[in-house]
């Protein structure tokens, strides 16, 4: 194990102040974890590079986890929890006067050790304070091209931790440091990257936590009408009032960036208008259709030096792909999409070959997503 392999030492002997506590966070934070993993009477754990390291020496006991809780959130927060509400938030340690730290934040109520009816989990994963650029990310140039219609819905898709947030804060910088400046406005939850430090700014954004600031995602969505925007930002479309509002958003003439939880492109529309009654779900369809303009799935691959590379695929949706979707069934949308994403987009094995051809990801990691693939395509073939 080398030197930067090796755990920073930390003080987590009780009590566990909030002093204590943000000394703990800057120094693993600064040794690049990806979670901190805090939960009653277990020792405190990180998830770095995809593996769960004990950092801590000691099972934190409910009380010193309860405390933590409430000095990041609020006083009330561990009862609360209590109550069937589990909290999200983003919480901010500063290092020095120039130097602060960031961190999402779920805290959950759970079974307590021994059947405990009382246990706390925190999950608090560490987030930049500027999003990356399209480059660092190393989105291809001609998907850059793409990313930014005069009016439409871009959407990005995946499961929980796959960067998503990520890839959506690269294009905002993009649109926060083009020549003409454009006012943005977000709507998240929580608030992640702090787009107003963004080096280079020439346009103007506002930030709103969907459920603090606001009601929720589909106050949200009447909310930026009245502002007069050019871009508008919804973190995450999950429900049909937010999807709908999304849509229509597009349609009055505005650039509209969501995400979603899917697995391919292929299946992105189908699971969208899936939460919408069955009487409704032809329209919403139709509404995606026509709204849609580039739909992005990324997935984070495991490399060979223990660090994680983004694999992509997605489909710009043109006006034939969209004369096309519109004439067919429901009931085959996934097939076709997934069919115009090998035609007139890009696979995501298409990225995972090429990870592996340039000696970033294993054999394994190659074969299993090969195993998939054609678990897929046999799937395809024989509905």
């Amino acid at each position: 194990m080398t030197d930067s392999d090796q755990p920073p030492v930390i003080n987590d002997e009780a009590p566990v102040t909030l002093s204590k506590w943000s000394d703990i966070l800057v120094a693993l934070y600064e040794w690049g974890i990806d979670d901190v993993l805090l939960q009653d009477s277990e020792i405190l754990a990180v998830q770095r590079h995809g593996d769960i390291i004990q950092v801590g020496s000691r099972p934190m006991e409910l009380e010193s986890v309860e405390t933590i809780l409430n000095a990041m959130h609020k006083v009330s927060s561990s009862a609360t929890l209590q109550q069937g509400d589990d909290h999200n938030f983003t919480y901010a340690v500063r290092k020095d006067r120039r130097t602060t730290y960031r961190f999402r934040v779920n805290a959950t109520s759970t079974m307590g050790m021994h059947s405990n009816p009382i246990g706390i989990d925190i999950t608090m994963r560490s987030i930049n304070q500027i999003p990356p650029t399209l480059e660092q990310l190393k989105v291809p140039e001609h998907l850059q091209e793409a990313l930014f219609p005069r009016t439409g819905l871009v959407i990005v898709g995946g499961a929980t931790g796959s960067g998503k947030t990520t890839l959506l804060g690269a294009i905002i910088r993009r649109i926060m440091t083009r020549p003409k400046g454009r006012r943005v406005l977000t709507y998240e939850s929580p608030i992640e990257f702090d787009y107003r430090a963004i080096p280079e700014r020439t346009g103007r954004i506002a930030q709103s936590d969907a459920y603090i600031m606001l009601k929720n995602y589909t106050h949200a969505t009447s909310n930026a009408l009245r502002r007069h925007p050019d871009d508008i930002i919804l973190g995450e479309a999950r429900d049909a009032e937010t999807i709908e509002g999304a849509i229509h958003n597009a349609e009055t003439g505005h650039s509209v960036y969501t995400t979603v939880h899917v697995n391919s492109v292929g299946q992105m529309f189908s699971r969208m208008a899936g939460v919408f009654s069955h009487n409704e779900r032809a329209r919403a369809v139709a509404g995606l259709v026509g709204s849609g303009r580039v739909l992005i799935y990324q997935d984070l691959l495991p490399t060979v030096d223990g660090a994680r590379c983004a694999a992509r695929e997605y489909l710009v949706l043109t006006e034939d792909l969209r004369k096309t979707l519109y004439g067919i069934d429901e009931s085959q949308l996934t097939e076709v999409m997934t069919e115009m994403v090998h035609a007139h987009g890009r696979p995501l094995i298409a990225d995972v070959r090429d990870h592996f051809q340039e000696g970033r990801i294993s054999e394994e990691t190659l074969n299993r997503y090969e195993a998939e693939f054609a678990a897929t395509s046999f799937v395809q073939v024989e509905s």
